[in-house]
């Protein structure tokens, strides 16, 4: 059976903005189409949860299949930019009956090859979809250095075009509660020409240096940072584009698989946590007097945002996530799915956040993994209207990779770069009002090595390094 934030979740899912989470990564050379389509299928083999399938007519628990119930990787060259290919992948809606929840894609592309990996949030999080996309270019490595030095020849290449169970994206006009959700100052003023489905934006930013410090002498970590820069940015784009803006309501997503005593690092998935969403949220707010000094918002995101590293935070938060939680547990079956549905569109346009803001934390290893030189990688989520922007965050080297995953009836590709711009800034502002302090110098963490194989003996070294979806810094 599915748990009860599950069936919140599965509730809020709607073909017109399917509920997502990615990973985009850009290599700087090419990936063997047939070696990688057999890591990712031994892979996902390997956890159930990535070939798992709802069944019942009301989708009320995971059948887990031997084998996947269709090809869920797929091999495009035709000379279309993986960054659209992730954006169909992420907008054409999941039949999560019939087929995996996971779409895999490798893009040919003349400047290096191009991964894509998509998943339904109903079954994978952040941290546990980057495990898996971890695990397939270890595979895929392994496997290219056992063919160098067996002389194995590679597999047929397999599916051509996007995955299989890839649909057709769903049109929808805009709702009638459009119009007093955009005079409400609680959302982001509209700027768009229309059209279906998801757009990314990508955006880098310098890691900033030393350890951020308030005045009373609480840190600010660099989590802090992106939620504020969200706060001000928002707030900055509405008032120029005359909408003005009230309270705002920004989600951060919490690892519920660390203790609440480690909420600040929690620690990377191991192989058999791949099971499915395990992400708890909170809200992090400020009022219009908040958002007049930078250093004032930045003394309100730290009180909420301290405090909630140290507990469970629910699924769902908030009164609507009690009265989800007590329908999904005690209202009937025959009733219970479509009670919800109807519970979720009245309340979205009341109770969705402003924005969301989820930072992975760091994955430094990444940058050699499948024995390629891997440029960046991009963590990428989305959220369907009223909110429409998910601001995804991966760290690597010294670099932030940000991913600005909107809604096309919210933003477009011509408008998002002016938002991003103002995000930047914001972020810049925000890391400039305290009193930094040089980071002191200290012995460097321990590696977590793979244990040595006699057979592996010539195979480059990989070390693990990674963060959660708090980070402490």
């Amino acid at each position: 059976m599915l748990t009860p934030g599950e069936q919140i979740l599965a509730a809020s899912d709607r073909a017109s903005a399917p509920l997502t989470c990615g990973l985009f990564v850009q290599t700087t050379g090419r990936l063997d189409p047939a070696r990688l389509r057999a890591a990712a299928w031994a892979v996902i083999r390997r956890h159930p949860m990535a070939r798992a399938v709802l069944y019942g007519s009301r989708q009320h628990a995971w059948r887990f299949a031997a084998e996947p119930t269709a090809d869920p990787v797929g091999f495009v060259d035709d000379g279309t930019d993986g960054w659209r290919i992730h954006e169909i992948l992420s907008s054409a809606p999941f039949d999560l009956r019939r087929y995996p929840p996971v779409r895999v894609a490798l893009v040919r592309r003349p400047d290096g090859d191009q991964l894509s990996v998509v998943a339904h949030h109903l079954a994978f999080d952040g941290l546990r979809l980057a495990a898996l996309v971890a695990e397939i270019l270890d595979h895929y490595r392994e496997a290219a250095y056992d063919a160098d030095r067996d002389g194995a020849v590679a597999p047929d290449e397999g599916h051509r075009g996007v995955p299989a169970g890839v649909q057709p994206l769903a049109h929808t006009g805009a709702p009638g509660w459009a119009t007093l959700v955009r005079r409400s100052g609680r959302y982001i003023t509209p700027l768009a020409v229309g059209g279906d489905g998801y757009g990314f934006h990508p955006l880098i930013l310098a890691v900033p240096a030393g350890r951020r410090m308030l005045p009373d002498g609480r840190r600010m970590t660099i989590n802090d940072l992106l939620i504020g820069a969200a706060h001000l940015a928002i707030d900055r784009w509405n008032s120029r584009r005359g909408g003005g803006s009230s309270r705002l309501r920004i989600r951060m997503p919490i690892d519920l698989a660390s203790p609440p005593s480690s909420a600040a690092t929690p620690s990377f998935p191991t192989p058999g946590e791949i099971r499915g969403n395990r992400t708890g949220l909170k809200i992090i707010s400020s009022e219009v007097a908040d958002r007049v000094d930078a250093l004032q918002l930045a003394v309100r995101v730290v009180e909420q945002t301290g405090p909630a590293k140290q507990a469970v935070p629910p699924v769902v938060p908030g009164l609507s996530g009690a009265l989800g939680v007590a329908v999904a547990r005690f209202v009937p079956g025959p009733w219970r799915s479509t009670l919800l549905r109807c519970g979720v569109a009245a309340g979205r346009p009341v109770l969705a956040p402003t924005a969301a803001v989820s930072n992975l934390g760091r994955f430094d290893d990444l940058a050699g993994a499948a024995g390629l030189p891997i440029s960046a990688v991009y963590f990428t989520g989305t959220a369907g209207m009223p909110q429409g922007l998910f601001i995804g965050v991966l760290g690597m080297g010294d670099s932030l990779y940000v991913t600005f995953g909107y809604h096309r009836h919210l933003l477009g590709p011509g408008s998002v770069p002016a938002f991003a711009d103002l995000y930047r800034a914001a972020f810049v502002e925000l890391g400039d009002t305290d009193a930094t302090l040089p980071t002191p110098a200290t012995a460097p963490t321990p590696a977590v090595a793979r244990a040595s194989r006699p057979d592996r003996a010539a195979a480059p070294a990989v070390t693990t390094r990674r963060g959660g979806a708090v980070p402490s810094r």
